[in-house]
């Protein structure tokens, strides 16, 4: 039997599920997405061993900020659990070492 991955590139409630654990793979980048028409940051992740776009809400991006540093570079490596909230996909920053 072969099993195709069709969840996609990017971190979403359809590509997770409930308590999966992520880890941020790079600094991310501001790149201009076309269909919204607006600059969105995104970021490499990693989820179930899967490479994943992620791309956080100002809410988020203001949690992950408060807990792993204002410079994205402090976010390589630090781990945040998705949650299922309503439908919705909600993110918790998981501190894995002190921020400066």
């Amino acid at each position: 039997m072969v099993v195709f991955d069709f969840s996609g590139d990017f971190l979403n409630v359809e590509s997770t599920k409930d308590g999966d654990l992520c880890v941020f793979l790079d600094e991310g980048k501001s790149e201009y997405n076309e269909a919204l028409k607006k600059n969105m940051i995104n970021f490499a992740v990693e989820v179930n061993g899967k490479r994943k776009i992620y791309s956080p809400t100002q809410k988020a991006g203001q949690e992950f900020q408060k807990a792993f540093g204002l410079d994205s570079k402090q976010w390589v490596g630090q781990k945040f659990e998705v949650l299922h909230v309503q439908g919705k996909m909600v993110v918790r920053p998981l501190r894995t070492e002190q921020v400066k």
